[in-house]
């Protein structure tokens, strides 16, 4: 986890990563690992990524076309780090 947290710290403009580990709803564990940005508000820069209104979620889903660069990104960097 931390190594794709530091190649989203390299590749995006974010400020810090968060970490989540969770076992909650699935028999697996699974983990978030979520950029945060400055350019969020307090109210929800300094919550959890799951405090931010369905309807702003909604607006940026993943989209492997227009996200093709920014993948290659990360996997270059991930690569650096391995």
């Amino acid at each position: 986890m931390s190594i794709v947290g530091d190649a989203l710290l390299e590749v995006t403009d974010a400020h810090r990563i968060n970490y989540a580990t969770m076992g909650n709803a699935d028999q697996v564990l699974h983990s978030h690992i979520v950029p945060r940005y400055l350019t969020e508000t307090d109210e929800f820069r300094l919550n959890t990524p799951w405090s931010y209104p369905q309807e702003v979620m909604n607006t940026t889903l993943f989209d492997p076309d227009h996200d093709r660069d920014l993948m290659s990104r990360i996997k270059d960097a991930i690569r650096k780090h391995l």
